[in-house]
């Protein structure tokens, strides 16, 4: 567990440069899920969606994981949902699939791909591959753990708002 929460944090590390919203007129992260909400208006917008009694941190957006889903079916998969909010709302949400199977995930790129054009990023070795995306404020992840590097393959999807432009505005 203590292996997948670092990882989580070295690729929001990668995939949020700059946290913050700025400029965009859409907020959606995930869903119906946007940022800046509260942890109040996740758990209404969220029938299923339950307050999370061991939150887990990112450094980096000074964030927790108030909210979780834990489990939501897409395309056959069981994932877990975590909302991570700090003193601006909600920053990110995270999808977490302990098993996957390599072809779902290309099918997970794949649909990426169509939605948000070529990936600004693709990374990887043989323990794990990663392909993130920017849409105007929106950073899209995908991490994708092999073992036996790690103890389970999952896969990993991660929604943010971010500021890819902020370095060049320096």
């Amino acid at each position: 567990m203590k292996i997948r929460v670092l990882i989580q944090v070295i690729l929001t590390t990668l995939a949020i440069h700059s946290t913050g919203y700025a400029g965009s007129n859409d907020k959606t992260l995930w869903r119906q899920a946007e940022y800046g909400m509260t942890p109040a208006q996740v758990l209404k917008v969220f029938p299923h969606a339950q307050k999370n009694p061991n939150p887990d941190r990112v450094s980096l957006t000074m964030s927790y994981s108030h909210v979780i889903i834990p489990s939501t079916r897409i395309s056959s998969i069981d994932f877990e949902v975590s909302f991570f909010f700090n003193a601006t709302g909600l920053v990110q949400v995270t999808l977490i699939a302990e098993r996957t199977i390599n072809e779902y995930s290309k099918q997970l790129v794949s649909l990426l791909n169509q939605k948000y054009g070529k990936p600004i990023e693709i990374d990887g070795n043989s323990c794990y591959d990663r392909v993130e995306w920017y849409a105007d404020q929106l950073s899209i992840s995908i991490f994708n753990e092999y073992s036996p590097c790690y103890d389970n393959s999952s896969v990993s999807i991660y929604y943010g708002h971010s500021r890819y432009d902020a370095m060049n505005s320096l």
